[in-house]
């Protein structure tokens, strides 16, 4: 174990944090999970290993491992331009993309050149936007419409709203919903039963569920925001389902036998684009230590996240936060766990 419930009940008294989630991959394998704090600081009610928790932007990974999926079947090109392919809503063209259209590699890579870094998120009592009203900056949508607003290809922006428009290229090349598709392609076959896209989260599942915090300690209005960027920022998850996810990876790494991904695809995501810190989907972190963690952080309204893997050891850590001001738990728990597991000059 990295730190003691005594130690992390001081750790979240000291910063005023409502809850910590964690788990931990040693050696390609489940070494363990561990949770303290409370799903709801007004309830006191204690958080549990299986809890949900929003994990924000560790959705564009997901997402990304299901665009690979789609890419090897021949059913997408990473370099056919995305208006290929977009059928009920187009992404309006501009002087930055007449010699280069945007494709799934920009959008990935983030390399799109397109606006909207994050989404605020919805209150769970307004009127929630469809999903061409958040492309269209329309209706109920306090976010801009979704453009290209610098030059394709040239420099590494980050984009949620680029990954909206990977969500509709998904929806529109397989006719089916991004939620049902993530699920049967990828939360289904790696058993990731406490891992959904649900926006707005089925009031049925609320029993179990973080509720976001914010600095002060108060609950986020409605316990939590809608997300209906579900591929950038929508997912709903436990450590335990995210370190199931990435041992999967990992092991294709290993020994490259997997029906989900192929290893030289994989490898090509974990690979720098045109920055090293960052491949397809995924964030690299070349500064830790011998060899590469790869993974994401992620943010939204009263929530913090953290996933990271080493490409080779089988090691990772998997952690979920229930308040804004959680990023100093956060650092002080991966610190831990990297001592604890003896990851060799690792510090966040």
């Amino acid at each position: 174990m990295s730190l003691s419930a005594k130690e992390l009940k001081n750790l979240l008294k000291t910063h005023n944090v409502a809850g910590v989630s964690f788990a931990v991959l040693r050696d390609f394998h489940f070494a363990y999970a561990q949770c303290e704090g409370f799903i709801n600081n007004e309830s006191q009610e204690p958080l549990w290993p299986d809890s949900l928790f929003q994990g924000a932007s560790i959705s564009k990974i997901l997402s990304a491992v299901l665009t690979m999926i789609l890419v090897e079947r021949g059913k997408l090109d990473l370099d056919k331009p995305v208006n290929k392919y977009l059928k009920s809503w187009k992404l309006p063209e501009n002087e930055w993309t007449k010699d280069t259209p945007v494709t799934l590699r920009h959008i990935l890579s983030h390399f799109s050149g397109i606006n909207v870094p994050t989404y605020r998120g919805f209150l769970k009592e307004d009127p929630i936007p469809t999903f061409k009203d958040v492309l269209n900056g329309t209706g109920p949508c306090d976010a801009p419409a979704v453009i290209v607003e610098e030059p394709v290809n040239e420099q590494f922006i980050y984009s949620t709203g680029a990954f909206a428009v990977l969500q509709m290229v998904l929806e529109d090349v397989t006719n089916e919903s991004f939620e049902t598709l993530v699920q049967h392609e990828l939360l289904q076959p790696l058993n990731m039963h406490r891992t959904l896209f649900a926006q707005p989260l089925p009031e049925y599942l609320s029993e179990n569920t973080a509720c976001g915090h914010r600095s002060d300690g108060e609950l986020v209005a409605g316990n939590w925001f809608v997300y209906p960027t579900q591929a950038g920022s929508g997912v709903w998850t436990t450590p335990t389902d995210l370190a199931k996810f990435a041992l999967h990876l990992q092991k294709i790494l290993l020994d490259d036998s997997s029906e989900l991904l192929q290893l030289q695809t994989l490898r090509e995501m974990i690979s720098p684009y045109r920055e090293p810190f960052f491949g397809l989907g995924f964030a690299l972190y070349n500064d830790k230590g011998p060899g590469m963690f790869f993974g994401h952080t992620g943010n939204t309204e009263g929530y913090r996240s953290m996933f990271i893997a080493h490409e080779s050891s089988g090691g990772g850590a998997f952690i979920l936060a229930n308040s804004d001001n959680a990023d100093p738990v956060i650092r002080e728990v991966i610190n831990q766990i990297a001592r604890s597991e003896g990851w060799e000059g690792f510090r966040w």
